[in-house]
């Protein structure tokens, strides 16, 4: 199982906040590094034993601008959400992340879910799929293809992850199965490895030093 950290991106810093309230995100403080700069904390994810990164450019996300840049210099293998609607979107954006996301918050067009290199995420909130239904978008993804089940109300919140939800897609779909949103302890990746689940993206909870990244990652990573 991977353990994927996270990063927030907004107006150049890694950020954090709660339940996808983005306009009341602030710069990020952690145990794992005392800068805000994602240059610096991609170095502390990687000496810590991260292969990945998932990325939020939460910039383009609300048509705020971007951190086209800033993403394109990150080292390491990264899977990035820029908020694409659109297959113009991701002919822009693909260029600069290994994997890109097409989010149900904002995807228009699902034709691109036969595109590579891409992950459909999921995005629940307040326990509803955002703009879609569950067995339609399912229908239109290939066998192969990653899901992200993000559970936007949860995030930040260490509330828990939401284990009936998990469970219900795991019944529905054969595809590889990633987490997000919620994770409150060890106890969470246990049920997680134990589910079968391919990769647990994991943020608030490293940055608060409850759960120790080098750890996690030695213990349930691959």
């Amino acid at each position: 199982m991977e353990i994927i950290p996270v990063i927030d991106l907004m107006d150049g810093l890694a950020v954090s906040g709660k339940s996808g309230n983005r306009k009341e995100y602030v710069p990020i403080k952690s145990v794992l590094c005392d800068s805000s700069n994602p240059i610096d904390l991609i170095t502390k994810y990687k000496e810590n034993g991260a292969k990945k990164v998932y990325i939020a450019d939460l910039n383009s996300i609300m048509g705020t601008g971007d951190n086209f840049e800033i993403v394109k210099n990150l080292d390491i293998f990264k899977i990035v959400d820029f908020g694409v609607t659109d297959k113009k979107d991701l002919e822009n954006v693909k260029k600069y992340a290994e994997m890109t996301i097409l989010g149900t918050e904002t995807l228009n067009d699902i034709s691109i879910l036969k595109e590579e290199n891409i992950i459909l995420s999921l995005d629940f909130k307040d326990g509803k799929l955002l703009n879609y239904d569950l067995d339609e978008i399912l229908s239109e993804i290939d066998k192969k293809t990653p899901l992200i089940i993000l559970d936007i109300s949860s995030v930040g919140t260490q509330k828990g992850i939401n284990v009936e939800l998990i469970k219900d897609i795991l019944e529905r779909t054969d595809n590889p199965i990633y987490i997000g949103g919620g994770i409150k302890s060890e106890d969470d990746l246990k049920i997680s490895k134990e589910l079968g689940i391919s990769g647990v993206l994991i943020g608030t909870t490293i940055h608060n030093g409850k759960l120790d990244l080098k750890k996690i990652i030695q213990k349930y990573g691959e």
